[in-house]
């Protein structure tokens, strides 16, 4: 049990991944810009424990269907479903504290702040408990002691008291993804988290999100195509808004569709 009576994630991730169920499912979506169809009749399903990855080239809605299922844009047709209840109109924060959290391309971190104070800002923001100075919210143990804990869960326990704006590039995913896990969510969604990282920084990245998998639903988007292949369970494809088609990680190597529309340019 969580400390408010309900159930603490960790049970609540066990009973989805026992279900098999999905956990968020988009139905059909579609948007417009303008007279530009940008999302084509998506479908997708995300389970527990499983890492779902969505691939396509550049200008094919990948990040349009991302905005679409953590609720920063809307979209024209289509339903979007977590644990069979519709939150398709739900609002992108409603949406993260009903368990829906992306994780931006551009890391969202404050620079000034040490590592610990960021977690901590993080867990104050789904905390019900109320300060008045963020600094001052550092030093509380009801804030302190969940950061601590996302810290040594994603490898940053010994920067703790690093200024933020110190950290290499790799790093700071990393602290992000420890803000993202505070708000305790259930799926989250990725938006090219290896962008810019070097191969030591990437396979670091790809341990961590090997880990998370275990009790959340995550949705990949990726340019790397050695990372997608090694983490992801299934994969879709996306080109020109539409899925040209969906399989396993060997299913879509070996596609001559899919090597055609995209892998030729990032895989050999």
């Amino acid at each position: 049990m969580s400390a408010d009576g309900g159930m603490s994630a960790e049970s609540v991730a066990n009973k989805d991944r026992s279900d098999g169920a999905p956990v968020l499912q988009a139905i059909k979506l579609q948007k417009y810009f303008g007279g530009l169809k940008v999302t084509d009749n998506l479908s997708l399903a995300l389970r527990v424990g499983r890492i779902h990855a969505l691939i396509g080239p550049n200008g094919a809605g990948k990040t349009t269907a991302l905005a679409q299922l953590s609720g920063e844009l809307s979209p024209d047709a289509g339903r979007i479903t977590l644990r069979g209840r519709d939150i398709t109109r739900l609002s992108m924060p409603r949406r993260a504290k009903a368990g829906v959290i992306r994780s931006f391309q551009i890391t969202a971190i404050f620079n000034d702040f040490t590592v610990l104070e960021n977690v901590c800002t993080a867990v104050q923001s789904r905390s019900r408990h109320h300060f008045s100075l963020i600094r001052a919210a550092a030093r509380d143990h009801r804030l302190l002691d969940p950061a601590r804990q996302m810290l040594t869960r994603v490898g940053l326990e010994r920067l703790a008291d690093r200024r933020a704006s110190e950290l290499a590039h790799g790093q700071k995913r990393q602290l992000e993804i420890a803000m993202a896990l505070s708000a305790e969510p259930i799926v989250l969604l990725l938006d090219e988290p290896m962008a810019g990282m070097g191969p030591k920084e990437v396979a670091t990245i790809a341990d961590l999100l090997d880990q998370l998998r275990i009790d959340h639903a995550i949705l990949l988007v990726e340019h790397d195509m050695n990372v997608v292949f090694r983490l992801a369970d299934e994969v879709t494809v996306l080109v020109n808004g539409a899925v040209l088609t969906h399989g396993s990680p060997m299913e879509i190597r070996g596609n001559r569709q899919v090597q055609a529309a995209y892998l030729e340019e990032h895989y050999a």
